[in-house]
C-alpha cells in the first residue's frame, strides 16, 4: 500500500511538473520529446542495416553475385544513421540545456512569488522553516533533474520496447529471464532512494543549523565578535560534527547499495552472456545468419541498456519527485490572512481614528494570551507611546493593526471600518512602520530610502527631505558618493555603516513612505541621546497631521507623547501624559526613575 501511494505521488508530481513545463514553452517541450525519441530508435536501425551488410558480405563470399547498388545503398543508409544519431545527441544536449536554463526562471518566479505572499505566521513556525530549508536545498536543480529523467524514461521505454519485440521473436524465455533479474534490482534502487530521502529529511533541522553556522562564520558583521570571543573553533567543531553525522549515514547506505548492486550484476551478466552464446549456437546450426549474430548481440546490448536506463531513470524520477513534492508543498501553502470577497478601499487624506475593541489574541500553536480583552482609541493626529516589559504585547498590537495576524476575538477599526474588511495593500499603503528588526539593504542610500514607498516617483529632493527628517542627511553628505553611495560590503564599492547610521537610514525609509500613520518600534535603540532628541523634535514638527505610535524602552523617547500607555500582560495598566504618570507614582514612574538613575 505504501509503495502504491509512492507511485501515485510520483505520478501526480511528475504530471504536474510536466504541465508546468508545457505551459512555459510548448515548442521546447515538443523539441525535447523529439530529441529524446530519435536516439532511442536509430541504434536499432543501425544494427539492422549492419546485419544486412554482413549478410551481403557472407553471401558474396559464398559465391552469390555482387549487387553493388543495394550494397552501397546499405552503406549510405548506415552513414546517414550515424550522422542522425550524432545530430540527435547534440540536439538533445541543446534542448536539455535550454530547459535547464529557461524552466528555473519561471519555476523560481512561481515559488518565490508564493513564498513572498505567505503570512508572517509561516516564518515564525519552526515546521515551515524546516520545509523552507528543504526547498532551499532542492529548488535549484531537482525539478530539472526530474524533467530530464522523465524524458530519459521515455527514451529508455522506446528503446526497450523495440528490443523487447526483437528478443521475443528470438525466444520469449529470454525476455522473462531478463525481467526476473531486473525487477528486484529496480525495487532495490527505489528502496535506496527512499532511505536516502529519509536521511535528507531527518537531517533537515541539522542542515538548517549547518547553514546558520556557515552564515555566522562568513558574515562580516559577525566576524568581530566571533574573533574576539574565539568562537570559530566552537562553530567549526559543530559544523564538523554535523557533516560527519551526515557522512556516516550516507556511507553506510552507499556501502550497502554497492554490495547489493554487485550481487545483481553477477546474475545480469550471466544472463546476457548466455543469450549471446545461444545466438552463436543458433547461427552454427544455420537457424540464424551471421548477420543475426551481430544484430541480436546489439539488440541484447540495447535491451540491457534500455532496461538498465529505464530502471535508473525511474529510480531518479522517484527520488527527485520526493524533493519536488516538497517544493509543491510550499507552492500549495495558502495565506492564512485573506481578504473578503469585496474588500472596502481605504483612501485616507488625513490621519484616521484607530480603535481596538475588546481585542484578545494568542499566537498560533500557543495557549498564552498576549492580549486579553484589550481596548484603546487613538484619535486622529495623536502622538501616543506604548511602554512595558518585553513580551507585554506592544509589538503585537502593531502586527494586528497591519494584519500580519488576525485577532482571536474583538475587532480593530480604522476610520470606523474593521481592518478585516479592508484591502490589505491599502492598510500597508497608509501605515509607515520602522520595525526594531529593520532591513539593511545592500544598495545605494537613495535606493535604501526609496524602498519605503516604491509607488512614489524617485525624486532626489524627496529622498533628501526624508533623510533630513530622520537625521541622516548630514551623515550621507559626508559619504564619498553621497546618496549614490553603495551600502554594505556585499557589492563592490560598498561601505559598512554603524548601527546608529543604519537605523537613521531605516527611519528615513519610514518617513519617505509619507503615510498618515507612522509607527516607530524601538526607533532609536542604536542612536545616541543627542540624535534621538533631534529626531523626535523633527517627528513632532513634521507629523502634526499624522498619527504617531511609538514603542520604546527609552523613556526619554516617549515623554513628549500626547499619551503614554503602560502595557502589562496584554492589558493597559496605566495611561496618561508623562507628568500625570509621574504624579501617579505607579509602574511608569518606578521604571522612569530606574532608567534616569542610570544617566546620573
Amino acid at each position: 500500500m505504501e509503495k502504491l501511494d509512492q507511485i501515485k505521488d510520483t505520478f501526480k508530481t511528475s504530471l504536474r511538473l510536466l504541465k508546468i513545463v508545457w505551459g512555459i514553452d510548448k515548442g521546447l517541450f515538443i523539441a525535447s520529446v523529439i530529441a529524446i525519441i530519435i536516439p532511442g530508435i536509430i541504434p536499432f536501425v543501425n544494427i539492422y542495416i549492419y546485419k544486412l551488410v554482413i549478410d551481403q558480405v557472407v553471401a558474396i563470399i559464398g559465391g552469390i553475385p555482387f549487387e553493388p547498388s543495394f550494397f552501397y545503398l546499405l552503406i549510405g543508409i548506415r552513414v546517414l544513421t550515424y550522422f542522425f544519431q550524432s545530430a540527435a545527441f547534440q540536439t538533445q544536449e541543446l534542448v536539455e540545456r535550454l530547459l535547464w536554463t529557461k524552466v528555473p526562471i519561471f519555476l523560481n518566479q512561481m515559488a518565490f512569488e508564493k513564498i513572498s505572499s505567505l503570512d508572517i505566521h509561516y516564518y515564525e513556525n519552526d515546521k515551515f522553516r524546516n520545509l523552507l530549508e528543504k526547498f532551499r536545498e532542492s529548488y535549484s536543480y531537482q525539478p530539472q533533474r526530474l524533467i530530464s529523467n522523465l524524458f530519459y524514461c521515455l527514451q529508455s521505454s522506446l528503446q526497450l520496447s523495440i528490443a523487447f519485440v526483437a528478443l521475443a521473436s528470438l525466444n520469449w524465455f529470454f525476455v522473462f529471464l531478463i525481467l526476473i533479474i531486473s525487477i528486484p534490482e529496480f525495487l532495490l534502487q527505489n528502496q535506496q532512494s527512499k532511505l536516502a530521502y529519509g536521511i535528507w529529511n531527518k537531517q533537515s533541522p541539522l542542515q538548517k543549523r549547518f547553514h546558520y553556522l556557515t552564515r555566522m562564520l562568513e558574515g562580516h558583521r559577525e566576524h568581530k565578535e566571533i574573533k574576539l570571543f574565539d568562537l570559530a573553533s566552537r562553530f567549526l567543531g559543530e559544523l564538523k560534527k554535523i557533516q560527519l553525522n551526515f557522512y556516516k549515514e550516507n556511507t553506510g547506505l552507499a556501502v550497502r547499495n554497492y554490495k547489493l548492486n554487485l550481487f545483481f550484476n553477477i546474475f545480469s551478466t550471466a544472463v546476457f552472456i548466455g543469450i549471446e552464446i545461444y545466438v552463436i549456437f543458433e547461427a552454427l546450426a544455420k537457424r540464424l545468419t551471421v548477420g543475426d549474430i551481430n544484430f541480436y548481440t546489439g539488440v541484447v546490448s540495447n535491451f540491457q541498456n534500455g532496461l538498465g536506463g529505464l530502471l535508473r531513470n525511474l529510480n531518479t524520477v522517484f527520488d527527485s519527485s520526493m524533493y519536488v513534492k516538497t517544493i509543491f508543498e510550499i507552492m500549495d501553502s495558502e495565506p492564512i490572512i485573506k481578504e473578503i470577497k469585496n474588500p472596502k478601499p481605504l483612501n485616507l487624506k488625513k490621519a484616521p481614528l484607530i480603535e481596538f475593541k475588546n481585542v484578545s489574541f494568542s499566537y498560533p500553536d500557543t495557549n498564552k494570551k498576549i492580549l486579553d480583552n484589550f481596548s484603546l482609541s487613538i484619535n486622529p493626529g495623536e502622538k501616543i507611546a506604548f511602554v512595558g516589559e518585553n513580551g507585554a504585547g506592544k509589538s503585537t498590537l502593531i502586527k494586528l493593526l497591519i494584519r500580519f495576524y488576525d485577532v482571536d476575538s474583538g475587532e480593530i477599526l480604522i476610520q470606523g471600518i474593521n481592518v478585516k474588511n479592508l484591502k490589505i495593500k491599502d492598510i500597508y499603503k497608509h501605515i509607515g512602520v520602522l520595525f526594531q528588526d529593520y532591513n539593511k539593504y545592500e544598495d545605494t542610500v537613495t535606493e535604501n530610502i526609496y524602498l519605503g514607498n516604491v509607488t512614489r516617483n524617485v525624486k532626489l529632493q524627496n529622498i533628501i527631505n526624508a533623510s533630513i527628517s530622520a537625521g541622516s542627511h548630514e551623515m550621507v553628505e559626508k559619504l564619498d558618493k553621497g546618496y549614490s553611495q553603495m551600502l554594505g560590503r556585499m557589492f563592490e564599492g560598498g561601505i559598512e555603516l554603524s548601527g546608529g547610521q543604519w537605523q537613521k537610514i531605516a527611519l528615513a525609509r519610514a518617513f519617505f513612505r509619507n503615510a498618515p500613520i507612522l509607527v516607530l518600534d524601538e526607533p532609536t535603540a542604536s542612536i545616541d541621546a543627542k540624535a534621538e532628541s533631534e529626531i523626535f523634535e523633527r517627528v513632532e514638527k513634521l507629523s502634526k497631521d499624522k498619527t504617531v505610535i511609538i514603542i520604546s524602552h527609552r523613556f526619554s523617547t516617549v515623554r513628549n507623547a500626547d499619551k503614554i500607555y503602560v502595557i502589562d500582560q496584554g492589558k493597559i495598566v496605566e495611561s496618561g501624559t508623562h507628568q500625570q504618570l509621574m504624579e501617579l507614582d505607579g509602574q511608569y514612574a518606578i521604571l522612569f526613575k530606574l532608567q534616569a538613575r542610570g544617566y546620573q
